[in-house]
C-alpha cells in the first residue's frame, strides 16, 4: 500500500498539494500543505517534515510556491535577516522581477527605502516600476557598464544589495555600494550556465566599505515562518504587495515552463498546475492506484539544460494510502517551485555537497505546496497544506518531514509559500535582515533583483528605509524593479560595459549593503564599489554556476582595507527564524506594502520549459508550476 509501482521516478521541487491520506500527526486529510513534493498527480511522501500546512486559504493555494512559500521566505529571509535595512535607506535587487526580488523590493518600500531593481527585459523592468512600485529598474541588458548604471540610479550609494545575478553585476554593486552596506546573496543566476564562472575582482572593498556580503539559504529561517507569515499575509490582504504568476496549466507544461524560467521567459513566479480545481480525482476510493504523471530527470547535463533532459511520463503509478507503518505523508501536490539550485541537482557529482544531485529516470524534487491526503506523522493530518521539498509529480510520498512546513495562514495564495513565504522569502529575509544588518538611511544594491529572492529584498530594504538600486538581465525586469517593486533605481547589467562605472553612477557614495547572487565580475565590481564597513550577504554566485573553472574574483583584498563583511549563508540555517520572517512578511502582504510577482506555468508538463526558462533569466518573478487549482 502506498508504494510507487514502476521503478523510474518523477522530478521533485516545491508544490502545493492537498492530502488525500496521512498517518502523520501534523496533517490529515483535506489538508492543504506546501513543501518539495514529486511532479506527478499524485504523491506518496514519506518524510512529511519538509511539509509545509497551509492554515490561510483565504489567498491562492499557488501563493505558497512563491509568495507564502520558499520564495517568500527567501525574500523576507535576504531582505529583514540578512540585510536588516532601515527606513531611508537604498535598496538594489537584482533579478528583481523573480520571485524573491520582486517581494524584497516591495518589502524595502513597505519599510520606506529607495529601491532599484534590475531585470533582463523591458517588460520586467516596467513590471518593476508599474507594478511592484519599485523606485526604478533598468534592464542589465542595456547597461553596458553597469558600474555607470548602478552609480546612475544611486548617487549617493547602495545601503543594501539583494544579489541575485553574481558576476559583472555584483563587481559592479561592490564599487557602488556605501559604507556599511549589506549584500544579501540570494543567488549568482548569470554564473550558473557558464562553463567558468566569471571573476569577481572587487572583493576587496569588502574592507574598506564595511560590507557585509552574506549568502544564506532559505531553509535555514524555516523555523521563522510564522513570523514570515505574520510580516507578509497582511500587506497581501492590504493590497499593499503584488503578486504575479505565470502558470502553466497541466503536469505535461512542466518541463516547457521549468525550461522558460531558467531561460528568463516566464513573467511572474512560474507554476505549474497539475489540475485545475480538478476534485473528481479526489472521489477516488482511498488506496486506489492511479497513474502518478511525473518530470523525470533524463541524465546528468554538463552545461546548460534544455527542455529535454527531463520528460513526462505517466508509466507510474501509486496507491492513494500510506503503507501500513509509515511516519511520512502522502500529498497531493498543489504548486511546484522553479529554483536555480535546481541546475545543480542536473550535474553530477562524486563529492556529495549541499544539494547533492538528481537520480537519471527519477522525478526531480524541490520546494512546492501540497496538500496531505494521508499522514504517519504527528504533526500533519489529512487536509493540511504544507510547503517544502517535494516531487515534482502530482502526487508524492514524502518520508522526511523535517523540511516540510505547515501552511497556517491560508489568506494569502498557497503558491506564496514556494516564494515570498517560502523558501525564497526565508532567503530573503535571513540575507537581508541577518546576514546584512540594514539599518534605516542605507544604500542597497542587490543583483539578480527581479528574481524571487531578489525582488523581495528590495522591498523590504525600501520598507527599511533604505536607498536600493536592482540589477537584471533585461529593460523589462529593470523596468519592474523601479517601477513594480519600488527599487528606487535599477540598471541591465548587460548593457553596461563597466559594472564598475555603473555602480559608481547608481552609487556615488558608495553601497553599505549588496544582496550577492552573481558573482563573477559583478562581485568585483560591487567590491570596489561598497563603503566602509559595508555588508555582503553571499546568496548565490549566479553567473559562476555553469562555468567550468569559476572566474577569479581579484579585488578581494579590498574587504581588509573597506572593512566589509562577506558572509555567505543558506536560508535553511534560518528555518528557525521562520515564523519570525512571516511576521514581517505577512502584515505587509496583508497591507499590500509588498508586491509579488509569479511567473506560473499551468501544469507539471510546462516544467522544463519553466526551468529552462528561470536558468536563462526569462522568467519575471518568481517561477512556479501549478499542479492543482483545487
Amino acid at each position: 500500500m502506498g508504494e510507487v509501482v514502476k521503478n523510474k521516478q518523477p522530478i521533485t521541487g516545491n508544490g502545493v498539494a492537498k492530502v488525500l491520506e496521512s498517518n502523520h500527526p501534523k496533517f490529515k486529510k483535506g489538508d492543504y500543505v506546501w513543501g518539495t513534493t514529486s511532479w506527478e498527480e499524485y504523491a506518496v511522501l514519506e518524510k512529511p517534515d519538509a511539509l509545509f500546512k497551509i492554515e490561510h486559504t483565504d489567498v491562492p493555494l499557488s501563493y505558497y510556491t512563491g509568495i507564502l512559500g520558499m520564495a517568500g521566505v527567501t525574500a523576507y529571509a535576504g531582505f529583514y535577516e540578512v540585510c536588516h535595512a532601515k527606513e531611508g535607506e537604498r535598496v538594489f535587487v537584482s533579478a528583481a522581477s523573480g520571485a524573491v526580488g520582486q517581494l524584497v523590493g516591495q518589502f524595502a518600500k513597505l519599510r520606506g527605502c529607495y529601491v532599484v531593481g534590475s531585470a533582463g527585459s523591458k517588460e520586467k523592468v516596467e513590471l518593476l516600476k508599474t507594478k511592484f512600485g519599485f523606485d526604478d529598474a533598468f534592464n542589465y541588458k542595456e547597461e553596458h557598464d553597469l558600474v555607470a548604471a548602478l552609480k546612475r540610479c544611486f548617487p549617493e550609494g547602495i545601503d543594501v544589495y539583494f544579489e541575485n545575478v553574481g558576476g559583472k553585476m555584483l563587481d559592479a554593486v561592490i564599487l557602488n555600494m556605501r559604507l556599511r552596506g549589506r549584500i544579501a546573496v540570494c543567488g549568482m543566476i548569470s554564473q550558473y550556465n557558464l562553463s567558468e564562472p566569471e571573476g569577481v575582482k572587487n572583493l576587496m572593498l569588502l574592507i574598506d566599505k564595511r560590507i557585509t556580503m552574506r549568502g544564506f539559504v532559505n531553509f535555514d529561517y524555516y523555523p521563522q515562518y510564522n513570523k514570515f507569515l505574520d510580516t507578509i499575509l497582511p500587506p497581501i490582504r492590504e493590497g499593499k504587495i503584488t503578486y504575479v504568476e505565470d502558470i502553466a496549466e497541466g503536469i505535461e507544461s512542466v518541463p516547457a515552463a521549468l525550461v522558460g524560467l531558467f531561460r528568463g521567459r516566464n513573467v511572474g513566479k512560474q507554476v505549474c498546475i497539475l489540475l485545475f480545481w480538478d476534485t473528481g480525482r479526489e472521489k477516488m476510493a482511498e488506496g486506489e492506484e492511479v497513474k502518478n504523471k511525473q518530470v523525470l530527470f533524463r541524465n546528468y547535463i554538463g552545461g546548460f539544460p534544455k527542455e529535454s533532459d527531463m520528460y513526462i511520463s505517466t508509466e507510474n503509478t501509486i496507491r492513494l494510502k500510506l503503507p501500513q507503518g509509515s511516519n511520512g505523508v502522502l500529498v497531493k501536490n498543489l504548486v511546484l517551485s522553479c529554483d536555480p539550485f535546481m541546475l545543480f541537482l542536473m550535474h553530477k557529482s562524486d563529492h556529495g555537497g549541499l544539494f547533492g544531485c538528481y537520480t537519471p529516470d527519477s522525478p526531480i524534487t524541490g520546494y512546492g505546496v501540497a496538500k496531505i491526503l494521508d499522514s504517519g506523522n504527528p504533526k500533519f493530518k489529512k487536509g493540511d497544506l504544507v510547503w517544502g521539498i517535494t516531487g515534482f509529480e502530482e502526487y508524492s510520498i514524502i518520508t522526511e518531514t523535517e523540511s516540510l512546513f505547515k501552511i497556517e495562514h491560508t489568506d494569502v495564495p498557497p503558491s506564496y509559500y514556494t516564494g515570498i513565504l517560502g523558501m525564497p522569502g526565508i532567503t530573503a529575509c535571513a540575507g537581508f535582515y541577518e546576514v546584512s544588518t540594514p539599518k534605516k538611511g542605507e544604500t542597497v544594491f542587490v543583483s539578480a533583483a527581479s528574481g524571487a529572492v531578489g525582488q523581495l529584498v528590495g522591498q523590504l530594504a525600501k520598507l527599511m528605509g533604505c536607498y536600493v538600486v536592482g540589477s537584471a538581465g533585461s529593460k523589462e525586469k529593470v523596468d519592474l524593479l523601479k517601477y513594480k517593486f519600488g527599487f528606487d533605481d535599477a540598471f541591465n547589467y548587460k548593457e553596461e560595459h563597466d559594472l564598475t562605472a555603473a555602480l559608481k553612477r547608481y552609487f556615488p557614495e558608495g553601497i553599505d549593503i549588496y544582496f550577492e547572487n552573481v558573482g563573477g565580475e559583478m562581485l568585483d565590481a560591487v567590491i570596489l564599489n561598497m563603503r566602509k564597513h559595508g555588508r555582503i550577504a553571499v546568496c548565490g554566485m549566479i553567473s559562476q554556476y555553469n562555468l567550468a573553472e569559476p572566474e577569479g574574483v581579484k579585488n578581494l583584498m579590498l574587504l581588509i582595507d573597506k572593512r566589509i563583511t562577506m558572509q555567505g549563508f543558506v536560508s535553511f540555517d534560518y528555518h528557525t527564524h521562520y515564523s519570525k520572517f512571516l511576521d514581517i512578511l505577512l502584515p505587509f502582504i496583508r497591507e499590500g506594502k509588498i508586491i509579488y510577482i509569479e511567473d506560473v506555468a499551468e501544469g507539471l508538463d510546462k516544467t522544463p520549459a519553466a526551468l529552462v526558462g528561470l536558468f536563462s533569466g526569462r522568467n519575471i518573478g518568481k517561477q512556479v508550476i501549478v499542479v492543482s487549482r483545487e
